[in-house]
């Protein structure tokens, strides 16, 4: 579904990544980890279009070229991503934003009881007064909404405590075959509880080494060494 060719990113002429190739199906979950600096969520914002965030090579999305689309067209055409720090946006209403991409107003209800947020939530002005945690779940309630093809989460642990960890684990499995999923994090055990299909560490500007779970073992002992 998503197919990144070749991958280069730039910020103010500074080469952040440099031949990343990678590829994510339907129902796959790809972990990506790697040391600080290295790329993690530079290879995000230039997916999703951020602001100076210069990117070339081959990047489809059901084989659409999304490089050449804008921030809107390439959620349109199915690609979420969930923010490190979700902001708040005064005067408009949590369910006020979702009506853009999604009507049924039965399931928006159910996944609020179900994400265990406040009754008044689809009233409320969007995340303001909300905790780093109810935030987080917001982007969930969000991404439940939008039905993407291809998720990105990038440090979705950021800002969370123990029972709403659980909860982004929770529905990530509970989806895990609706999406394709990206997951960006530099904590192995939230890793370990999403049960990645691959592992890739990220290292001199590109994916330098591809795993299954058990990766993460080695890094956890050797931190960021070839084994």
């Amino acid at each position: 579904m998503l197919e990144i060719k070749n991958l280069e990113v730039q910020i103010q002429d500074k080469k952040i990544i440099d031949g990343l190739n990678l590829t994510i199906n339907k129902g796959e979950i790809h972990a990506i980890i790697g040391p600080n600096g290295c790329g993690k969520s530079t290879l995000a914002n230039a997916l999703v279009g951020k602001n100076d965030y210069e990117a070339k090579g081959v990047v489809t999305l059901s084989g659409k070229d999304i490089l050449e689309m804008e921030v809107s067209e390439r959620a349109k055409a199915g690609l979420f991503m969930s923010f490190q720090s979700p902001p708040s946006i005064p005067g408009i209403t949590n369910y006020k934003l979702v009506q853009h991409y999604s009507t049924e107003v039965q399931k928006y209800k159910k996944d609020i009881e179900s994400l265990n947020l406040q009754n008044d939530w689809a009233s409320r002005e969007f995340n303001e007064g909300a905790s780093g945690g109810e935030r987080k779940k917001n982007e969930l309630l969000q991404l439940l909404q939008a039905n993407p093809k291809i998720v990105i989460l990038d440090e979705v642990d950021t800002g969370l405590d123990v029972d709403a960890l659980q909860m982004v684990t929770k529905i990530v499995n509970e989806y895990k075959s609706n999406y394709g999923w990206l997951v960006i994090s530099h904590n192995t055990k939230i890793l370990r509880d999403l049960n990645p299909t691959f592992v890739h560490i990220i290292k001199n500007r590109k994916i330098d080494e591809t795993g299954d779970i058990t990766l993460l073992d080695r890094i956890d002992k050797q931190g960021f060494t070839n084994g």
